[in-house]
């Protein structure tokens, strides 16, 4: 391999290998490649776990600290998805790593997946760069994602827990909490920002069977003010507006106070990660005039936070595009309450079709001719283009090649 679409073509063919639960094909290759573990934060959660690791990676850059990062989806380039100080990878790296995890990948006895490749393509660099802190997102769930090789991280996080994932994680909410709290490791404390009182008691008799204390976030916030901004006070800390907007993320930012504090971060470092931290496709305002926001609200929990932030616009329209194992019905409802809903698709695998939408009554548009003529002449005053972040992607770079150039 030698550019960057190499190594992109590369991957895509794993795709066809689907998801393999399982830590064994990426252990075995970090064994092969002698590749020590790093200080680490591990980040799981339905929602809210990029936003989290956004606001930590602020923190941890004013702190002083050299920091990598493992998220996922992309939205700009798929290089941010290995990134060292929000710096993506380089293009040189990003091959070179590559060909040698290629190489290697190719003498294993099971195949990798695209998402095991990837992990280890992080691990791999990582382990090159030496940076002071690498904080890993997990990609599905928790106990069986590749992310969860780590032995020994500094502190857990979950944020959230959602109907997400149901056909490998499972039916109930506790089936799928107990998978994301698979990330608890014996005596590494465990930070929560969840709500709901029988997912807590779980997680606290995880934590007792694990020895690993249990933290809850939540008390930390003395106050949340909404509007255009999120004005937040935490516990010790004089007001912040986040760099993330949303009632919801006042949660996030507490996830990243209270692993900041663990880890003995200054206060002035905490505080400046809170209000510069960036997380493209969340709530991310791309347009002033006309007023266009990009968030990535792809299930009903995200919807029901994104929806509770709109009630604060004035005037909204949105375009959606779902994909096919989400709930769609729960997903234009709650956005149905709030504004006009438009409905569409785009060009990924797993999107919902144009047939099926259509059939299913939705008010259907093709995004991009849509798009263009609403920004010529916008029917409200705020437009929301929301559902899978794969789509926000799409959005963004299309809106800023063809639009906002």
């Amino acid at each position: 391999m030698e550019t960057r679409q190499d190594v992109f073509e590369w991957l895509s063919g794993q795709l066809r290998f689907g998801i393999k639960p399982g830590l064994n094909r990426v252990e075995w290759m970090l064994e092969t490649l002698q590749i020590d573990e790093l200080p680490s934060i591990h980040v799981a959660g339905t929602n809210g776990k990029g936003s989290t690791v956004a606001f930590l990676r602020a923190m941890a850059i004013a702190e002083g600290l050299n920091v990598g990062t493992f998220i996922s989806p992309y939205i700009i380039q798929f290089e941010e998805r290995i990134m060292l100080n929000g710096e993506p990878i380089r293009e040189v790296d990003l091959v070179r790593i590559a060909n040698r995890v290629r190489d290697r990948a190719d003498e294993s006895p099971e195949t990798l997946t695209e998402f095991e490749l990837l992990t280890v393509m992080a691990w791999l660099y990582f382990h090159e760069q030496q940076p002071d802190l690498v904080i890993w997102e997990v990609g599905l769930g928790g106990r069986l994602d590749s992310t969860n090789v780590l032995k020994r991280p500094l502190a857990t996080v979950v944020t959230s827990i959602g109907h997400d994932h149901q056909g490998i994680l499972g039916d109930t909410l506790a089936e799928i909490a107990m998978e994301k709290f698979g990330i608890m490791k014996r005596g590494v404390p465990m930070f929560h920002s969840l709500d709901d009182a029988q997912l807590i008691t779980l997680l606290e008799q995880q934590g007792r069977t694990m020895e690993a204390p249990v933290h809850a976030v939540m008390p930390l916030i003395e106050s949340i003010e909404d509007g255009a901004d999120t004005t937040v006070t935490y516990e010790g800390l004089p007001a912040a507006a986040l760099g993330l907007t949303g009632h919801h993320q006042a949660y996030n930012g507490a996830c990243a106070v209270a692993v900041a504090r663990h880890l003995g971060w200054k206060t002035e470092a905490i505080l400046i990660g809170l209000e510069t931290a960036q997380h493209p496709g969340r709530y991310e305002l791309i347009s002033k005039e006309p007023r266009i926001i990009l968030d990535g609200a792809h299930n009903a929990e995200g919807v029901a936070a994104l929806c509770e932030q709109l009630r604060l616009e004035e005037d909204v329209t949105v375009l959606v595009a779902t994909l096919a194992d989400k709930d769609r019905e729960a997903i234009i409802k709650s956005l149905g309450t709030i504004a006009t809903v438009y409905e569409t698709t785009f060009d990924f695998p797993r999107a919902r079709t144009k047939d099926s939408l259509i059939e299913d009554g939705a008010r259907y548009v093709e995004w991009k001719d849509w798009l263009a003529e609403w920004v010529r002449s916008p029917r409200s005053k705020t437009l929301v283009v929301t559902g899978s972040l794969y789509f926000i992607s799409e959005v963004r770079t299309h809106l800023k090649r063809n639009i906002y150039q």
